[in-house]
């Protein structure tokens, strides 16, 4: 007789841990808590850099060049949002797996409700936590971080064209190439197709063994 989806998860269980020593539920435990911890690297590290970023745009005097910083910061900032995205589904993925072995097995540590028991002991509303996702608000300011960037890279496009600097009309009869154009053209599309190519062929988004 075949076994059960519990039984299975019990043998399993079982199995990992007087075979291997390993407790499974445990293990769930770790890679939950490595996540969470290099979340918050990641995020250190992001944020450190597009920090100089910000610095080098608001005190660097690039020129005609200077609209190549917010390109940058646009770019490493999607990085950013994809990589705070990254850390949040893993961390996820090993939660949902422990609340599956809570539910099968009958554990009650992801599944027990403490909402109600919290606000009892916390009456003051200056000081009354709530059930915000850190994690997601820190995706919400890179979001909006990515935002900034646009804005100061149309800025810098609106200020380069209504000082003629970036002039579209060209003529390959009249040798009337406007060559500072074309040069910021270049550095755009090579910073955005590799960006764009990587992203498509680089296999960026996770996928586990036979899944489409």
């Amino acid at each position: 007789m075949p076994k059960t989806k519990t039984e299975k998860l019990k043998s399993d269980f079982e199995k990992m841990k007087n075979t291997y020593g390993i407790n499974m539920y445990d293990k769930i435990f770790e890679l939950r808590k490595f996540e969470i911890e290099n979340f918050w690297k990641r995020t250190l590290f992001f944020w450190g850099t597009i920090t100089i970023i910000y610095a080098g745009y608001f005190s660097a005097s690039l020129d005609h060049f200077q609209i190549v910083i917010p390109l940058i910061g646009v770019l490493f900032n999607i990085i950013f949002s994809l990589s705070t995205r990254g850390s949040k589904y893993w961390q996820e993925h090993w939660e949902s797996i422990a609340i599956v072995y809570e539910n099968e097995l009958d554990f009650k540590l992801f599944r027990t409700e403490t909402s109600k028991l919290i606000d009892t002991h916390n009456k003051s509303i200056f000081t009354k936590p709530y059930r915000f996702s850190v994690s997601k608000l820190t995706m919400l300011l890179s979001d909006l971080s990515v935002l900034t960037w646009i804005i100061l890279w149309i800025k810098e496009l609106i200020d380069l064209y209504s000082k003629n600097i970036l002039k579209f009309e060209f003529s390959f009869y009249n040798s009337s190439i406007h060559w500072l154009t074309v040069e910021i053209i270049v550095i755009h599309i090579i910073l955005l197709a590799y960006f764009i190519l990587f992203l498509i062929n680089g296999n960026v988004y996770h996928k586990f063994k036979g899944e489409k």
